[in-house]
C-alpha cells in the first residue's frame, strides 16, 4: 500500500482534507464534503454556519479542524481569507444561493467590476500616460501568467498606432536580457495582477533602474512594486464567482489606448493609415 502522506501545517486546507479523508468519522466527513464542495465559503462563514451547512454540531467542527492540525476553526478561516486575498482559484467564488439567472448575475457582476476599476482612474494620470507613450523612443510590455495575455492585448493595440512597441522579453530570453535593452525615456508597461510570480518587486526595481518610465497595471493587493513605478493603475478583479475577472482590466487598457491615440494626434492617424494601406495590399483580411 502507498505510504500515507502526513498532514502538516504547511499544507493548504483542501490538501489536508484529502489526506485525512479516509480516516474521518461520518460527522467530520460531512464537514469535509461541505468544505470541498464550496471552499470559498470558509473565508466568510462562521463555525456555526459551517456546522449548519454540514448538519453537525459546533463541537464536531472544532474536532475536525484540530484533526487537520489547526489550532481552531478561526485559524483555518484566516488561512482561507489569505488565500482568497491572493486570488487562489481554490478559494475564490461562493456558492450561488440566489437562484438568479446565471447570465443576468454575471452581467451585473462584470458591470460592477468595470465601474469599480474605471472609477479609480484619474483622467489627468491617463493624459500623462498617453503623452509618455506618444513621446517614448520605445514601448516595452511584460506580464506573467494571466497578466501575460493582458499585456499582449495592450501591445497589439499600441502597435497599430506607432512604431517601437514590442514585448520586453523575446521568446527564449531571460529577464536580464530584455531589461538591459531599456534606456532613458523608454516606457515599460508592466501588467502584474494578483498571483504574481516571486520576485515581482525586484523585477520592477530592475526596470526602473534603467531610467525607463514605468506604468504598473495591478490590483489593490500589490505591495512594494508601486515604489518603483512612475504611475500605478489599480484594477478590481475579485468576483463572487470562480476565479478573477479581467473585464475591468481590459476596459482600463482600452482607456489607455484611447489616451495614447489622442496624444499621438496626426502622427498616430498617419501611422494607422499606413498600416491599413499595407494590410489591404497584402490582402490580410477577408
Amino acid at each position: 500500500m502507498p505510504k500515507k502522506e502526513a498532514i502538516t501545517t504547511a499544507s493548504p486546507i483542501t490538501l489536508r482534507i484529502h489526506r485525512a479523508y479516509a480516516g474521518l468519522p461520518d460527522g467530520e466527513r460531512r464537514i469535509a464534503d461541505a468544505v470541498l464542495e464550496a471552499p470559498a465559503e470558509l473565508a466568510v462563514e462562521t463555525a456555526s454556519e459551517l456546522a449548519g451547512r454540514a448538519g453537525v454540531s459546533n463541537a464536531t467542527v472544532s474536532r475536525f479542524f484540530r484533526r487537520l492540525a489547526y489550532d481552531n476553526f478561526e485559524q483555518a478561516r484566516h488561512e482561507a481569507r489569505a488565500l482568497r486575498a491572493a486570488g487562489s482559484p481554490l478559494i475564490t467564488g461562493r456558492s450561488d444561493t440566489t437562484n438568479r439567472d446565471p447570465i443576468s448575475q454575471l452581467v451585473a457582476e462584470e458591470c460592477a467590476l468595470i465601474e469599480a476599476t474605471l472609477s479609480r482612474t484619474n483622467p489627468l494620470t491617463l493624459k500623462d500616460i498617453g503623452r509618455a507613450a506618444a513621446e517614448a523612443p520605445r514601448i516595452r510590455t511584460i506580464g506573467f501568467r494571466n497578466s501575460h495575455y493582458l499585456a499582449g492585448y495592450l501591445t497589439a493595440q499600441l502597435a497599430q498606432m506607432r512604431s517601437g512597441v514590442a514585448p520586453l522579453l523575446l521568446p527564449g530570453q531571460m529577464q536580464a536580457e530584455g531589461i538591459t535593452a531599456l534606456g532613458d525615456g523608454d516606457l515599460a508597461i508592466v501588467v502584474g495582477l494578483r498571483r504574481r510570480p516571486a520576485g515581482f518587486a525586484q523585477l520592477m526595481q530592475a526596470i526602473a533602474a534603467r531610467r525607463a518610465r514605468v506604468l504598473l497595471i495591478t490590483d489593490p493587493t500589490v505591495r512594494e512594486a508601486p515604489a518603483h513605478a512612475t504611475w500605478t493603475l489599480d484594477c478590481v478583479v475579485d468576483t463572487p464567482q470562480y476565479a478573477d475577472s479581467y473585464v475591468g482590466a481590459f476596459s482600463l487598457m482600452r482607456l489607455i489606448a484611447l489616451a495614447v491615440r489622442r496624444a499621438l494626434g496626426d502622427r498616430g492617424r498617419d501611422y494607422l493609415e499606413n498600416v491599413e494601406e499595407l494590410r489591404i495590399s497584402l490582402d490580410e483580411l477577408e
